[in-house]
């Protein structure tokens, strides 16, 4: 009789680790947010036109509004609105900014790009916010 004690308590306290690690795994799943990298052509126009300045070794007050280095470290709502910034800055030709342009024509984007920008941008927004 305590041999079938013993068993029922080893049984019943597995089942109490095993729902809770399993309840502990789920939580996880669902706090942890999966987000994805940035395509490569996204990148490609990234790295010739934007890494210099907000990139690791980029300046300080660009830095400040966007380090493209650490786009990883974002969640997906920060991504989301960071993207959408970018779209609008090089819409609006504010990226690069004159003075690099008058130096540097060669990182102004092109029509093409700055579309492939901003429907990457509208990509990553969440479907509530689409359009």
């Amino acid at each position: 009789m305590k041999t079938i004690i013993r068993y029922k308590s080893l049984f019943c306290m597995t089942a109490v680790i095993f729902i809770f690690a399993s309840v502990q795994n789920i939580s996880c799943q669902i706090v942890k947010e999966q987000t994805s990298p940035i395509p490569e052509n996204i990148n490609n126009i990234i790295k010739v036109s934007c890494l210099n300045c907000h990139g690791s070794n980029g300046k300080l007050l660009a830095l400040a509004k966007l380090n493209l280095s650490k786009w990883d470290e974002y969640t997906a709502a920060e991504k989301a609105k960071k993207a959408s910034v970018i779209c609008s800055e090089v819409t609006e030709g504010k990226m690069p900014p004159k003075s690099v342009r008058k130096s540097n024509p060669e990182l102004i984007l092109t029509k093409e790009q700055t579309e492939l920008i901003c429907k990457w941008a509208e990509s990553l927004r969440p479907k509530t916010e689409a359009k």
